[in-house]
């Protein structure tokens, strides 16, 4: 029996010793005579393995200097990837440029989210032990929010999934952020102010009071499913964690794109409103143009007409911290091509392209937005998006697997599930624009 092969047998002792420490606690009440006897038992029976996987690799070892010839000893390692070190002295290594995981221990992160995910995804013993040993708890989900089960990830791959959120999600990186202590919460939200007024020598001043209302959050439960291959091997998993990651952060931020934009209210969206459904659905006037007729297209838009027209609508108390809100094709389409065709370019400004700037505001670019103006809908949005919109964040992303999905693939599904809520509340009336204005395409 191999090395490897024992240090899994006794991991699996050691998390049977794990399981039975774990029920006692979680009813409170010390063990019974039976459970005490099974916990030594298992705990000597790992030890006991342990022993023998030591002995054997300290054999294999001492066969293997032996056997080495003295003129190859300092010949270097060869492999395809970058090698890693890691405290501990593991060694792993990364095969191409990370994506998900930044920052200085990038690297050793990605690789705590591997093993995390060998541990739960693959059913890997010695991941499952490693874990332990390093600080990852692999705690299961079992609150009433998620039904169906799973594994909150740890703090290393739940970062670099919002960081990633935040980088391709419009709304996680712009709407108002609040964290959800529970499924439901409502938050005051003024609506009025004191007002002052003039008054006479002997006159009596008008009271007025502060006035606040109610905005609503339900979070939704979204889940993201994908596969990855039953075989994996040990030195991958430095970019299985960081492909999951990537993929998971895209879908969750594209979808919450699609709810805060263009939800109708429908189980598709998760009972959410988006804003450009609501500007057009008659009570919102005050908040848009119409643009010059036509407006079906991006070379269509002007920036004496459209742009400036929707700039004037803009509250001045929305103008510090308003953005650009446009497709990729409309960036392109539209402001590129206005900031291209102004006079004054020189060479070198526009072989260098435009930047994410127009008019003296920052372009935010999402790809939930339209890709061309239709009659009707809204094309581009200009403002503050944290005054208008805020999206409440239920703590905690986890993670499922199923080995029998896809077992005629020789695959392993893998799921991923959060909770969020946006809630578009501000964004004016039929007499009123609020903090973010809009275009609406017409023919």
């Amino acid at each position: 029996m191999t090395v490897t092969q024992l240090r899994e047998l006794a991991a699996a002792e050691y998390e049977a010793a794990r399981d039975i420490q774990d029920k006692v606690d979680s009813e409170s009440r010390g063990m019974t005579e039976q459970e005490a006897n099974d916990f030594d038992a298992h705990m000597n029976k790992g030890d006991e393995i342990t022993g023998r996987a030591n002995r054997q690799e300290r054999l294999e070892k001492a066969e293997k200097k032996l056997e080495e010839p003295v003129e190859t000893k300092s010949k270097p390692e060869i492999t395809t990837g970058e090698r890693i070190e890691v405290t501990g002295g593991l060694k792993f290594h990364r095969y191409g440029q990370l994506r998900a995981f930044k920052g200085p221990k990038a690297e050793i992160n990605a690789y705590r989210a591997g093993r995390f995910l060998m541990a739960t995804v693959m059913d890997h013993a010695e991941s499952r032990q490693w874990c332990r040993e390093h600080g990852i708890e692999i705690r299961v989900q079992t609150e009433g929010v998620n039904t169906s089960g799973g594994y909150i990830v740890p703090d290393e791959l739940e970062q670099s999934i919002i960081d990633l959120k935040e980088t391709y999600g419009m709304f996680q990186a712009n709407a108002f952020k609040m964290p959800m202590g529970s499924d439901h919460i409502n938050i005051p939200r003024r609506s009025g102010g004191v007002t002052a007024y003039f008054v006479g020598e002997t006159d009596a001043t008008t009271a007025s009071d502060m006035e606040w209302n109610q905005v609503e959050l339900t979070a939704k439960e979204l889940a993201a499913l994908t596969r990855v291959s039953a075989s994996l091997a040990d030195d991958a998993i430095i970019n299985v964690a960081d492909i999951i990651a990537n993929e998971m952060a895209w879908a969750f931020a594209k979808k919450e794109d699609e709810c805060g934009l263009d939800g109708d209210g429908s189980s598709t969206y998760g009972g959410m409103t988006g804003i450009r459904t609501k500007f057009v659905d008659g009570g919102h006037t005050a908040g848009y143009d119409a643009g010059t007729t036509p407006c079906t297209a991006w070379s269509h838009i002007t920036l004496a007409d459209e742009i400036v027209t929707v700039m004037a609508l803009l509250p001045a108390y929305a103008i510090a911290g308003a953005k650009w809100f446009i497709s990729p094709a409309g960036k392109a389409g539209c402001f590129d091509a206005l900031a291209l065709a102004a006079g004054g370019n020189t060479t070198l400004q526009i072989a260098a392209g435009a930047q994410p700037m127009f008019a003296g505001y920052p372009v935010v670019v999402s790809a939930a937005m339209p890709a061309a103006p239709t009659n009707g809908t809204v094309a581009v949005l200009f403002g503050d998006l944290s005054l208008a919109s805020t999206i409440g964040v239920r703590k905690g992303i986890t993670i499922s697997s199923s080995k029998e999905r896809y077992f005629e693939y020789r695959q392993i599904a893998i799921q991923a599930t959060e909770r969020f809520c946006i809630n578009n509340h501000d964004i004016g009336d039929t007499s009123t624009a609020g903090p973010v204005v809009a275009l609406v395409g017409t023919t």
